[in-house]
């Protein structure tokens, strides 16, 4: 590209066709019978993602299109809606008429069409569909008769696409649910109503799962239960809640995200008051930490797709950029992350379809709330940093928001680290689920199954580094295992090594299964494994290996090599 005048961008083609690394991953993770029907229909979404999609996603997000709030109508009666703009609605009905919710035949399938929704940023829709994905599932799960008939279809509707919320955090109370302030109140009638202030209500369309107080004596959470709190009451009267203002974020600008007063509102309970808050644990937040560490994988794949296309036709100094030594590295960088976070992401999906999102068995349930927490966590804590480093290949032309997605990439990045959980909150959960269960006896006997599966002359570097890292790890819990305070002290230096460890275990079981077709997850492995525990190594064999494959990898050809080896 001699001039920029001729660039063309990724807008229009077919991210599913370029994602041949998560197409491996599906492979592997799908049945046979299945993967066929599956291909096909994220080629459909994936075209949309990277067309129509797109289109009004960028579209919605423009100043003059944002969300606001709407008091009256203009007759003068109070409605106390949000007005989301022409697009938002548009792109929502148009994905729930694909069918994000009612096509998918398991989780995989869900959530691999909601991975390249989200290759357009959270784009006013990801956050809804995220909300109400587990407003009905704790409907499902616990809801009585009357929800479930009279609100399921609603909330499936293409009439009213993404609809749903969840309201828990106030300004008395965010992460510790236990201490918010917000009551619920049953009358003589045995109705409900909730009275209180809600803080961050992103969302607000028209059905709110809202977490409030029932028992004032119960201690911390005991006194918790949910509730489905509708805008408009069946009877189409306007329930009791109000507005106060949108706040003002740094980034997912299109998504509003409210102050909210409920003045007595009418409430109906899902499921057993007493158990409101394992029914918001289990159905709702584990649910969204799924999705978004979906979405942060879809961030990391559509940075690295933009960087790429830009590298790939920029030209400077009689070269075009993706032949510079340093743009492949940053290049690998990304897709490294990209594929070590989709393993660890859509492994955990593949579990939820086995075990489903409340596992029976307590040590599954436990396993799998730590890879929720875990993955919610690792697919976040960089994000931002990848959409700088993809920002930086862009140059000048990296911060222009009308020349590509990454500026508003970076600002929702910010948001996906801070919702459902920001890094310190899920290191600390992981700690306290540690010292009250096997937890870390289940993870060290996945290490030794994973690395008694591993041959000692397969990425025999990368073998040593995961040994060594995963005994420095043993011996400090060892000694501290019962530490609760040495726990709290190191909870993210604990888990980030059990993140490093576990995801490139499950790369190299990855890879074993292709290496006779194709050495690509292979070398993903060596990658990482300096990247997370070498990385000032100038003598890992991976610098060599990248310097002969590096190219190949990032136009994701299969690399097919005999007796691979590190060397």
């Amino acid at each position: 590209m001699a001039h920029l005048k001729d660039f063309r961008g990724v807008e229009g083609t077919d991210f599913f066709e370029q994602d041949r690394g998560f197409q491996s991953l599906l492979a592997d993770l799908l049945n046979d019978e299945d993967r066929p029907a599956v291909f096909a229909s994220l080629h459909d979404c994936a075209r949309l993602a990277a067309g129509r999609w797109h289109e009004l996603a960028c579209a919605a997000s423009r100043h003059e299109n944002l969300p606001k709030i709407i008091k009256v109508d203009r007759a003068g009666n109070a409605v106390e809606q949000i007005d989301f703009g022409a697009y938002t609605p548009q792109l929502r009905r148009e994905a729930a008429e694909f069918g994000l919710f009612t096509k998918a035949g398991n989780e995989l399938h869900k959530f691999a069409m909601i991975y390249y929704s989200a290759h357009n940023g959270e784009a006013a829709i990801n956050c809804g569909v995220s909300c109400t994905d587990g407003l009905i599932r704790s409907i499902e799960a616990k809801g009585s008769e009357f929800l479930r008939e009279f609100y399921l279809s609603k909330l499936l509707s293409t009439k009213t696409p993404f609809a749903g919320a969840q309201f828990v955090t106030e300004r008395t109370g965010g992460s510790d649910v236990g201490a918010i302030a917000a009551q619920a109140t049953r009358d003589a009638e045995g109705n409900w109503t909730i009275t209180g202030e809600k803080w961050f209500c992103s969302n607000p369309d028209e059905y709110y799962l809202v977490a409030a107080k029932f028992d004032n004596q119960a201690q911390g959470t005991a006194g918790v239960a949910t509730f489905l709190v509708p805008r408009v009451l069946p009877d189409g009267r306007l329930n009791r809640v109000s507005f106060t203002r949108l706040k003002d974020k740094l980034g997912t600008r299109s998504l509003p995200t409210a102050e909210m007063d409920f003045n007595g509102a009418t409430a109906f309970p899902i499921g057993e008051l007493h158990e409101g808050f394992k029914t918001l644990m289990n159905y709702v937040i584990n649910a969204s930490r799924i999705h978004n560490a979906v979405n942060a994988c879809a961030f990391t794949h559509r940075a690295f797709l933009e960087a790429r296309n830009y590298a790939r036709q920029r030209e400077a100094f009689g070269q075009t950029l993706l032949a510079a030594p340093l743009i492949q590295e940053s290049l690998l960088l990304l897709l490294e992350r990209a594929w070590r976070h989709r393993v660890l992401t859509f492994r955990l999906i593949a579990m939820v379809d086995e075990n489903g999102l409340a596992p029976e068995d307590a040590e599954t349930a436990m396993w799998q709330r730590f890879l929720i927490n875990l993955a919610k966590y690792r697919t976040a804590v960089q994000l931002v940093d990848s959409m700088r480093e993809a920002m930086l290949i862009l140059g000048g032309n990296g911060i222009i928001e009308d020349f590509t997605i990454l500026p508003r990439l970076f600002r929702d990045a910010m948001i996906i680290e801070t919702w459902e959980g920001p890094p310190n909150t899920l290191c600390l959960q992981i700690m306290r689920d540690a010292a009250k269960s096997n937890l870390l006896q289940r993870f060290q006997a996945e290490i030794h199954q994973a690395l008694a599966l591993w041959p000692t002359d397969f990425l025999s570097h990368t073998r040593r580094n995961i040994e060594h890292e995963f005994k420095i790890w043993n011996e400090a819990i060892a000694v501290n295992a019962a530490n609760m305070n040495w726990l709290i002290a190191n909870a993210r230096r604990v888990v980030d090594r059990m993140g490093g460890v576990v995801e490139i275990c499950w790369l190299v079981e990855m890879a074993l299964r292709h290496q006779e077709r194709d050495a690509t997850a292979a070398l993903m492995a060596s990658l990482a494994a300096k990247n997370l525990f070498a990385k000032d190594d100038f003598h890992h064999p991976a610098q060599a290996l990248l310097a002969q494959y590096g190219l190949a990898l990032i136009e994701e050809e299969e690399i097919k090599l005999e007796n691979f080896s590190e060397g």
